[in-house]
């Protein structure tokens, strides 16, 4: 189910990484990264480790929290990385 702050997840992708897709078409749960020579996911972004450090400094930037090393794993889908957001920003 998607929420508002699904919604601005999305949006920070697609700003961030100047992606052409509408949000609608971004499934919560599909996999955002694409492992190399793997046909990509419907509803999937496709990503690489290079979007990742882009999106570790939007979403920072955007939500205010602290993504290390050791949260990478919040990067398996728009679901997974609302959770740690839920969690992890400050009240506002």
């Amino acid at each position: 189910m998607s929420d508002d702050l699904t919604a601005r997840v999305k949006k920070c992708i697609i700003s961030r990484l100047n992606l052409e897709v509408a949000p609608e078409a971004i499934d919560d749960d599909a996999p955002i990264f694409q492992a190399s020579g793997t046909q990509p996911v419907p509803g999937s972004l496709g990503l690489d480790s290079i979007d990742a450090l882009e999106l570790v400094v939007a979403l920072s930037n955007e939500f205010g929290v602290t993504i290390g090393d050791e949260d990478m794993a919040i990067f398996q889908s728009v679901n997974t990385i609302t959770d740690f957001i839920r969690q992890h920003a400050p009240p506002a």
